[in-house]
Order: C-alpha cells, then sequence, then structure tokens
C-alpha cells in the first residue's frame, strides 16, 4: 500500500491552469476589465506597452520609480524618465508634472491592487494633453478607471492563464495597436498544465522549472493572446476571484497586521498580504517559507530606476514580502501561512 504523501501541497507561486465557472457568478472577467472599451490582447503586458509607446516616437516616457525593470523595452530606453513614489505605494507626481510636455505618456501603476491615488486621477482629468496609461498587472478590481486612460492587464500574475497583456483604449478611442503574430500555445500552457495535474505538488520541481523557463523567454513580441487564455477570461466570473481574495487577506490581516505594508481596510482585493520587514528578517523569512512550499514573492528584486536617485523605492526591494491569499485558498490556508511567519519573526 502506498503512504500517504507526507509534505503539505505547495502555496503560492504561479497559478495552476483556472477550471472556469462559466461566469455564472455574474460579469467575467474579461467584460470587467475592458468595459465596452476597444481593446487589444498581446503575449505579455510589456509587450502592449512597448506597442503603444511605439505609435508616439519622440514621445518622452514617464515611469514610477519602483517598477518592474521588465517594462523599460530597449526600444524606448533612452526616452525614459523617473518620478518618486510615496510611501504608501502612491505615485509621487507633485514635483515631476511642470516638467511633463504635452504628448508626453506617463505610466501610473495600481499597486499590490490598490486603486491609484486621487491625485493621479484628477492629473488625468486635468492634463488631457498627456497619454496616461494605468497599469492593472497586480489589479483584479482597483475601481472604474478614469475615461481618457489607457490601462494594461496582465493576467496570468492573477489566475490561471497562461499569458496576455490585455491593453485598453481611453473611452471612444477605437485606434490603438494590435499584435498581429500567433504564439506557440502549448508551449506556452505547459507550466500550467502540469501543475493543475499535480493537486498535492509530488512533482514541484518539474512545473516549477518548467514555469522558470517560460518567464525567462517572455519577451517583448507581437505575438497574439492565445485563444485558451482569452476563454478562461470570457467564462471566469470576476467575484468568483474578488470574495475569496479579500476574505483571505482579511484573516492574514488579523494575525499579521503589525507588519502589513498596505492600509488596514483595502478598498480593492489586494494581490496579496504584503509585509514589510527589515531586510535580514525579510530574507530569513522568505528562507524558512520557501523550505516548507509556502511560495511567497518579491515584489520586485530589482527596479528599473537607478537606485542612487530613488534610495526608498530601492530600499522597498529588500524590504518586502508578498503572501498568497488568492482564490486557490481557504481559510486553513491562510492559517498555515500565518502561523509560520508569527513563528519565524518570534
Amino acid at each position: 500500500m502506498v503512504p500517504p504523501y507526507a509534505e503539505p501541497a505547495p502555496v503560492g507561486g504561479f497559478f495552476e491552469t483556472h477550471d472556469p465557472d462559466g461566469a455564472t457568478g455574474g460579469v467575467s472577467v474579461l467584460e470587467a476589465w475592458t468595459g465596452g472599451r476597444a481593446w487589444a490582447a498581446f503575449g505579455n503586458a510589456r509587450s502592449a506597452f512597448a506597442a503603444l509607446v511605439a505609435t508616439l516616437p519622440g514621445t518622452t516616457v514617464w515611469l514610477p520609480a519602483f517598477v518592474c525593470r521588465d517594462m523599460v523595452a530597449p526600444s524606448f530606453r533612452e526616452r525614459v524618465r523617473f518620478y518618486p513614489v510615496a510611501e504608501g505605494f502612491h505615485p509621487d507626481l507633485v514635483g515631476v508634472e511642470a516638467g511633463m510636455a504635452a504628448g508626453d505618456l506617463v505610466l501610473v501603476v495600481a499597486y499590490f491592487g490598490q486603486p491609484v491615488a486621487s491625485g493621479v486621477q484628477n492629473l488625468i482629468r486635468r492634463r488631457p494633453d498627456l497619454h496616461i496609461v494605468e497599469d492593472r498587472a497586480q489589479a483584479l478590481a482597483p475601481g472604474p478607471a478614469v475615461d481618457g486612460s489607457w490601462v494594461l492587464y496582465s493576467p496570468r500574475k492573477l489566475l490561471g492563464v497562461a499569458d496576455g497583456g490585455l491593453l485598453v483604449a481611453p473611452v471612444g478611442q477605437t485606434t490603438l495597436p494590435r499584435p498581429d503574430t500567433s504564439s506557440d500555445s502549448d508551449a506556452l500552457w505547459r507550466a500550467q498544465q502540469l501543475r493543475h495535474d499535480d493537486p498535492l505538488g509530488r512533482n514541484n520541481a518539474v512545473w516549477h522549472v518548467a514555469n522558470q523557463g517560460k518567464e525567462a523567454a517572455m519577451a517583448v513580441t507581437s505575438e497574439v493572446m492565445t485563444e485558451r487564455s482569452l476563454s478562461v477570461l470570457s467564462r471566469t466570473s470576476l467575484s468568483s476571484l474578488v470574495g475569496p481574495r479579500l476574505a483571505n487577506w482579511r484573516l492574514l490581516d488579523r494575525a499579521l497586521h503589525r507588519w502589513s505594508a498596505l492600509p488596514a481596510d483595502p478598498t480593492g482585493p489586494p494581490l496579496g498580504y504584503v509585509l514589510r520587514l527589515e531586510p535580514d528578517a525579510r530574507d530569513a523569512v522568505l528562507k524558512g517559507l520557501h523550505a516548507e512550499r509556502i511560495f511567497a514573492a518579491v515584489h520586485w528584486p530589482e527596479i528599473a530606476a537607478p537606485a542612487g536617485d530613488f534610495p526608498r523605492e530601492t530600499q522597498w526591494t529588500r524590504e518586502l514580502i508578498t503572501l498568497p491569499c488568492d482564490h486557490r485558498y481557504d481559510e486553513a490556508g491562510m492559517a498555515r501561512i500565518a502561523r509560520r511567519v508569527e513563528g519565524l519573526l518570534a
């Protein structure tokens, strides 16, 4: 008789193939994200962003200092300027707005799933001469986008699809860049399917390596999002993802609030439960969690902006941990995470 598998199943990490609910619980993810606007489905968000930038030759591209370095493509690297991000992870545009010329492109980020600050929303309304892009790669439902903004989504960071970068146009605009190259769907979906078929995580190393390879191969291309990913987004209700994520975040907050980097009562479903720790403690907690197959993440290990010019944002790369709290898990899973974090910080 084969003994039961002794190790607990892995928690966190990349998403296995998502089983849609048919969007019977309400509006689908795709409908909610596009909201009746024109949209294009690229292979990933960085490709969608680079395609938009390419339609604005010579334009200055303003990026927050706290952003993944992969967002900066070689095609526009020389045009990039950075602006600071305030405590609480809000884009701080006050000191740089005067330097933004008509026609400039400004990227703002809905950090960890929270809405962008009201000051950014006011900027979008006040400066219709700017091209403003709201990066919602970490955001399931941060509230309605301002009419005049572009919006970016990266679904594989939020549910079990293999690829995708949705570029949603401002209200009333129908012309936007579109991808024109097919992708290798089987190769892209391999890691997700391997994990889906291994719920106990017995072959953790196999699907982890497969996903690492896929992510390393991600690049700025003109590839189209796979039909399979689009199908999952169109057949999954947004509410089926939002409710569990908020409930799980609140469960973790009861135990870990003293180390939280986010507001006590988030207004949108967070990407995860974000801890802010001293660097040595952060590294010890990460090591301890990973040893028990609790795959907490770091957003981000490296950022695009020069470290010497933006010390606060650089420090966050050494302080933050994002704990999983998504729809895959229940109260028992959150209790496991909370107990282990508390034990490592005791």
